[in-house]
């Protein structure tokens, strides 16, 4: 079996540079010592091309890129242009896994309607992606807005765009109040790569500013912690997955870690031991 690589997302490294006072390439360097080579990167920080040698000069080829859509609401002209030149830089880097957060539904929309064009456009974006070899994704977004937040949203959206696949992120269906175990064992056949997030009620963890807790949909404050830190069960979920045939990459998530360092190094080492 193919050993799981270990990324982290971009954003995480820059945060940290901000954090300790490091430059971003001695961040990305104790970075790659933790055991990590994978950037999961926010699509707009790659519009400067020198980025790809920077990353390949400390080590990191990035493994998963991340876009913002609005499918429900944009004209088609406009989302074809979009998806046309993010995939092409995309393609530019190398990645092969691209996350489309394709919107959200407000208010005074029509739902269905508004779902049925994202339906649209992401068979459109699978379609175009497979002339570059790139698997369009949706993730289990953590806001009511979405309906792809939840595993019924999701399923639609699976049975409905035929290509489409999963970016099983651990931690954002406690948002929704739903087991990631259970959400685990309803999607597993689509999963093509997997954010592992988790989350914690310690409001310890809380960070200097206090902006870094999210209320899930009961009220109650959630924060993010190492992966592997926290309540969602994260090491039954990758052992099964593992022990399951997924073999790529597990990206490790904790967007406003009072010490994004730190937690770097202690998830990574948490997903070693389990995957041991």
């Amino acid at each position: 079996m193919k050993m799981n690589g270990l990324s982290v997302f971009y954003e995480h490294i820059l945060e940290a540079c901000g954090q300790s006072g490091k430059t971003e390439k001695s961040v990305l360097k104790e970075a790659l010592s933790y055991g990590y080579d994978g950037l999961d990167c926010d699509l707009w920080r790659l519009e400067d091309r020198s980025k790809k040698e920077f990353f390949a000069d400390c080590g990191f080829h990035v493994s998963s890129v991340y876009n913002g859509f609005d499918f429900g609401h944009d004209d088609e002209k406009l989302s074809k242009e979009k998806i046309k030149s993010s995939l092409e830089l995309a393609d530019y880097y190398g990645a092969k896994k691209f996350l489309a957060i394709a919107g959200f539904v407000w208010e005074n929309d029509d739902r269905q309607a508004v779902i049925n064009k994202m339906c649209g456009m992401l068979s459109y974006m699978v379609s175009e992606a497979k002339k570059y070899g790139i698997t369009v994704m949706l993730e289990d977004f953590d806001d009511s807005a979405a309906p792809y937040s939840t595993v019924s949203g999701l399923e639609y959206f699976m049975k409905n765009v035929d290509g489409l696949r999963f970016t099983f992120d651990t931690g954002n269906f406690a948002y929704s109040l739903e087991s990631a175990s259970e959400a685990y064992e309803r999607l597993n056949g689509y999963i093509s790569y997997i954010h592992v997030k988790d989350r914690s009620y310690d409001i310890s963890r809380r960070n200097a500013d206090d902006s870094n807790g999210k209320a899930d949909l009961s009220g109650r404050i959630m924060y993010p912690c190492e992966s592997g830190g926290g309540y969602i069960g994260i090491e039954d979920i990758i052992k099964k997955a593992v022990n399951d045939g997924y073999d790529g990459y597990l990206a490790v998530e904790h967007f406003g870690a009072a010490d994004q360092l730190l937690y770097m190094k202690r998830s990574a080492e948490n997903l070693r031991s389990y995957l041991k």
